[in-house]
């Protein structure tokens, strides 16, 4: 990425970031990152799903490219449902639901599959974005579902659930600080106006009291100058609510993203951060803020140690096109071979194949209160495709272990 100022931009949004920074000074990049996401009226997300996903968007998702996705995952709720001894009240709850494509096609299958199953599934979808509501419900009704639906923009701590929470390209979208190896130490990038009242990005030294734990992990004090590394603060914090919100079940996050060996590969020097718009990757970060989508990938080694701090169980880290060809032989054996009834090989080849999203995509299957979830058939073929992840005791360094408890608190202590 570089660090050059961006083309003079008039959104909405724009305007307010210049009277911001024209009055309070320059601001960390990870507060630019979540105003141009999410401020209510003008940031990205606030923009319906159908603006932003699909042909005429910005970007293709899995659920954006057919039902293959909720349909085969579909069968892992079945399968996790069965794993806990088949309750009377199943609880699916789904992050970041986009246009709502999948939780209707999940619904679907399962009410054409598993008719037992679909009576006792309350559906939650968490969706603080209004007109990503308004999306989601207009589908799900249409579909005749709403009477298994809700919706809620946050969850309190007195909810507790059995049952699974997944979400689909979610944590990628989490703000990120952006931190740069200079000589011995780090600096932070901020956002600021130059002379023309453009935005530009600028390097400050970290304080002491602004320093995160993370790059004093092991691998990072050998790194050379000039090397980017991104870290979200939200990511713990989510987590341990996850956790928290569920008394027994699995916990599915699928996403683009790196294993411990590929976040300190010689290709990642420059930072994961990306900007796309109109299916595009965009070279100016700083552009156009609200009408493109900005994005790190996911840090999946430390969102598996923080599951570990939190009590979740980690189960594998799963390429999508081997998580997804474990569900269909699942699915080709009870038919008697072949593609199911409602699957089409090109639906499933978008969805798996690894010259599409199936090697750049992948999931992080967790658990709490489960004692075995080794028979999903989901994770049939986590040996092929699954990243090592260690076990949850302490697995590269202390330095690690503090960043991950740092996260946990939102806190940046002094190192």
């Amino acid at each position: 990425m570089k660090d050059r100022p961006t083309p003079e931009g008039g959104t909405p949004l724009a305007l307010l970031l210049r009277e911001l920074l024209a009055r309070e000074g320059p601001m960390p990049f990870d507060r630019f990152m979540e105003i141009a996401l999410y401020h209510p009226q003008h940031g990205y997300y606030a923009q319906a799903p159908s603006r932003r996903i699909g042909k005429g968007g910005d970007y293709y998702t899995g659920p954006s490219s057919g039902p293959a996705f909720g349909r085969l995952f579909a069968q892992t709720v079945a399968e996790v449902w069965s794993l806990l001894g088949r309750p009377e009240a199943m609880e699916i709850w789904e992050q970041g639901a986009g246009s709502g494509w999948l939780a209707c096609d999940l619904f679907d299958w399962l009410r054409h599959q598993n008719p037992e199953l679909a009576r006792r599934i309350r559906y939650t979808i968490v969706e603080p974005q209004v007109r990503s509501r308004q999306e989601q419900q207009e589908r799900v009704r249409r579909a005749g579902f709403a009477d298994r639906f809700r919706w809620l923009q946050s969850w309190g701590e007195t909810e507790r659930i059995t049952g699974i929470f997944f979400s689909n390209e979610l944590v990628d979208s989490f703000p990120v600080r952006r931190l740069v190896r200079r000589g011995a130490g780090w600096t932070e990038s901020y956002v600021c106006l130059d002379a023309e009242g453009r935005f530009r990005l600028v390097e400050r030294p970290l304080s002491d009291g602004n320093r995160p734990a993370d790059p004093l992990a092991r691998p990072m004090l050998d790194l050379p100058e000039g090397w980017v590394f991104e870290w979200s603060p939200a990511v713990g914090p989510w987590l341990r609510r996850v956790a928290d919100l569920l008394d027994r079940g699995m916990v599915f996050t699928f996403d683009y993203g790196l294993t411990p060996e590929e976040r300190f590969s010689p290709e990642r020097a420059g930072g994961t951060l990306r900007a796309y718009r109109r299916h595009r990757r965009e070279e100016a970060l700083l552009a156009r803020p609200g009408e493109q989508d900005l994005t790190a990938h996911v840090d999946f080694g430390m969102l598996a140690q923080c599951g570990c701090e939190v009590g979740l169980r980690n189960w594998a880290l799963i390429d999508q096109h081997h998580f997804f060809v474990g569900i269909l032989s699942a699915l080709a054996e009870q038919s008697g071979g072949g593609m199911p009834e409602g699957l089409s090989a090109g639906g499933f080849q978008t969805l798996a194949h690894p010259e599409f999203l199936g090697r750049t995509h992948r999931v992080l299957v967790q658990s709490k209160g489960i004692e075995d979830a080794s028979a999903l058939s989901c994770l049939r073929f986590a040996g092929i495709g699954s990243a090592a992840l260690g076990s949850c005791a302490p697995a590269r360094s202390a330095a690690t272990n503090r960043a991950c408890a740092s996260t946990l608190r939102n806190e940046s202590p002094a190192c």
